[in-house]
């Protein structure tokens, strides 16, 4: 990751490096890495800031498979997706919250 992506700093091109998509052999590597191409101008993104720059919305007709990929990406995903449904059905139903009963 670091040698592409400071070369393309050097030539002129605004760059994102997805640090969690970059293997490394340690914690050290990745730190010392990380410093590296910052200081060079990279900015440093996750996995899930690149979906969601690519998502941009909820608000679209795709957001069920957009929910889909998080939940693959990320399994703990499902519990917010889940928690979300819930919130929204006892809204719409007039139901009493759990904390409520």
């Amino acid at each position: 990751m670091a040698f592409p992506s400071i070369a393309a700093v050097a030539d002129g091109y605004k760059v994102f490096a997805v640090i969690d998509a970059s293997g490394t052999y340690s914690k050290m590597a990745q730190e010392i890495t990380l410093a590296r191409v910052v200081q060079a101008g990279v900015i440093p993104m996750d996995t899930a800031a690149v979906a969601s720059e690519l998502q941009r919305t909820w608000n679209r007709p795709d957001a069920a498979e957009w929910a889909e990929v998080y939940t693959k990406v990320f399994p703990a995903y499902q519990l917010l997706i889940e928690s979300y449904a819930k919130a929204q059905d006892v809204v719409k139903n007039g139901e009493q919250l759990d904390s409520q009963r």
